[in-house]
This record gives structure tokens, sequence and C-alpha cells, in this order.
């Protein structure tokens, strides 16, 4: 008579086995903040104030724009009792020709800094990628997550210290930036 092994008992070495080999296998993982290695850098630092710049004189354009609507809509108010239909109706025309522009402007400008702000984070971007790719390979860590803000797109809740790379990693890009 043969013996016979039953399927579930099968199952259950194989799983163990996994389970026993993988747990073998070490493996590091890390945390890195984005926002903090901008906020820490220099060049982070440089980016920021760049785009607060770019931001700021876009924002006084829109404020001279806003001026000047308001500057129509007083005059459309304080005049229009007085005004026949006709000048009336042309007067409410080119405020609302104005105000129309001055939304399609306000539209322009928002796309503006937005693409700006794509351009020269891309780039600030990719340079942490690399710093991280080093450190990860030199200390044979074999994922490395983003860490954010809290929030309802926060992926990791904790970590311990010794796991968050975002220190080494402002150490490495403004070393990179010295040079």
């Amino acid at each position: 008579m043969k013996p016979r092994v039953s399927i579930p008992a099968l199952l259950s070495a194989c799983i163990l086995g996994f389970a026993v080999s993988a747990a073998a296998i070490e493996v590091k993982i890390a945390v890195v903040n984005p926002q903090d290695i901008l906020n820490g850098t220099k060049k982070g630092k440089t980016i920021k104030d760049m785009l607060a710049e770019y931001v700021q004189t876009r924002q006084r354009v829109i404020q001279s724009e806003e001026a000047e609507l308001k500057k129509l809509e007083a005059e459309l108010a304080s005049q229009g009792p007085v005004l026949s239909a006709s000048a009336k109706q042309e007067k409410q025309q080119v405020f609302q020709q104005h105000l129309t522009a001055y939304e399609r402007r306000l539209q322009e400008l928002e796309g503006e800094v937005q693409a700006k702000k794509r351009d020269a984070l891309g780039e600030f971007t990719k340079a942490i990628e690399q710093a991280v790719q080093q450190i990860a390979e030199n200390e044979n860590i074999v994922l490395v997550l983003e860490k954010g803000r809290t929030g309802a797109a926060t992926l990791i809740l904790f970590n311990q210290d010794s796991l968050d790379l975002t220190s080494r990693v402002i150490k490495a890009l403004d070393s990179k930036s010295d040079q």
C-alpha cells in the first residue's frame, strides 16, 4: 500500500516553506518626504523663491485688471441713472467685454503659473529621485516610499525615524549644489 499525501497537507508545507524562505531575506524599506526636501535644500529654497516671485508678478497684473474692472463698474453704477438706455447698454457691453477679457487673462496666467511650477519642480524631482536611488543602492534598500503630510491620500501613517532618508537626501543634494 502506497502512502498518500493529502493536498491540504502538501499545500500547507509549501506555504510554510515559502514563509521560512521569505523570513530569511532581509527587506529594507525607507521613506522620504519630498516637501521637506524642497523646504530644506538650497536648490529647493531657490526654486520656491523664484516661483513666489513669478506668482507675485502675475498677481500684480491681475490686481491692476481688477482695479480697472471695479472702476468701470463704479462708473456704470454712478452714471447709470442719468444715461440714456442706449448709452447705458453700451457701457454695460464695455464692462462685460472687460470682464470676459479679465476672466480669460486669469485662466491664462493660472496656466502659465502651473506650467512654470511643473518645469521648475520637474528637474528638482529628478534630482531627488537620483539622490534617493544612490542612497538606496549604497544601503541595499529595496523599497523607498514617499511620505507626505497627513491627509486623505497619505499611505504611510507611521514609520520609525531610522527609516526616513529625507535628511540624507537633503545633504546629498546640497553637497551636489556646492560643487
